[in-house]
């Protein structure tokens, strides 16, 4: 019997109010997180990725947002049924977030010892001291160099990457079961965001953790997942093991994304750009999103959205194209 997954996400629709009406910016979204795995979410700014991650942890602002529809389970419940109270108890505990931006997800006016220790306290019976010693371990462990000296220091006493590691042990501080990491390395220099991947892999496989992580560089997702979603206009346009999906990318989209990554046996000249760009979710268009910058789109593309359906001769790489998917080769 196959073991259940942690998390399970189907039919997922967030929308946003504009001009008095509402636009889905993520539809239809179905995906499960295995126990110990890594998900990745990829694609380009504006394609519903962090929407996604702040769907799951009820961080949609309700003034302008809304999850109209959908299930997202973990431990046998429905996080959009919970009420506020209910997801404060649950969020930073056992799912928990690393934000796409360190310095303004820290607060400037309060020391870096006390933003760590106030998680535990929250979520733990525990004293402020006990909560102290506990930040200062959590802080150890990810490997913030001499942490006890560092413990009063503020946020912007720390560089971007001891910044990030920061908001990595507040996501950690609880030991959640499922971690959101939404672009965590993004603002990184190429050595302090390989240290930063290595650093996750390690504490994922220590504190047996899931995760989804979020990214548009698929070089880094390539050294992290287990497993790729590739998300576009909303929607997942593949999904396959890593290893799988770098082999043989099958969606257009996806496989464009391949040929926009710099290599060292090409020329600048050589440089792919996708054309077009990601339309807004108050103009989607009617049948495949992807079609108004398809080179391989058909009649049918554009009346039709394709549904997600397995490569032909596999169970786990999916496709949502009518020109690739279902019999492609």
């Amino acid at each position: 019997m196959a073991e259940a997954p942690v998390l399970s996400v189907q039919g997922l629709t967030t929308e946003f109010r504009i001009g008095g009406q509402w636009h889905a910016a993520v539809r239809d979204m179905d995906f499960q997180l295995a126990r110990n795995e890594t998900l990745a979410l990829v694609g380009e700014s504006g394609c519903g990725k962090s929407i996604t991650a702040l769907s799951i942890m009820g961080l949609i602002p309700k003034a302008a947002g809304r999850v109209a529809r959908g299930r997202i389970e973990f431990e046998g419940r429905n996080l959009p049924d919970l009420d506020d109270l209910e997801m404060r108890k649950l969020r930073g505990d056992r799912i928990a977030m690393i934000f796409q931006e360190p310095m303004t997800s820290l607060n400037p006016v309060l020391t870096i010892g006390f933003q760590v220790a106030e998680v535990l306290r929250y979520h733990r019976d525990i004293s402020a001291s006990e909560a102290r010693e506990k930040a200062l371990a959590i802080l150890e462990e990810v490997k913030i160099p001499s942490a006890r000296q560092r413990l009063d220091d503020y946020p912007h006493q720390f560089s971007g990457g001891m910044r990030q590691r920061v908001m990595i042990a507040m996501a950690l501080a609880c030991q959640p079961q499922v971690l959101l990491a939404d672009e965590p390395t993004t603002a990184l220099d190429v050595t302090i965001q390989a240290q930063v991947l290595v650093l996750l892999a390690e504490l994922k496989q220590r504190f047996g953790m899931s995760m989804i992580f979020i990214s548009h560089n698929l070089g880094v997702v390539a050294t992290i997942a287990d497993r790729v979603a590739v998300m576009y206009a909303g929607e997942i346009v593949e999904t396959a093991p890593v290893g799988e999906l770098f082999d043989r990318p099958t969606h257009p989209y996806t496989e464009a994304l391949m040929r926009s990554i710099p290599r060292v046996d090409r020329t600048s000249a050589e440089l792919f750009a996708i054309p077009g760009q990601v339309p807004p979710i108050s103009r989607m268009p009617q049948g495949c999103r992807y079609a108004p910058r398809c080179g391989l789109k058909q009649a049918i593309c554009e009346q039709q959205s394709p549904p997600l359906e397995p490569l032909q001769g596999t169970a786990t790489h999916f496709a949502r194209c009518w020109v690739r998917a279902g019999g492609a080769a």
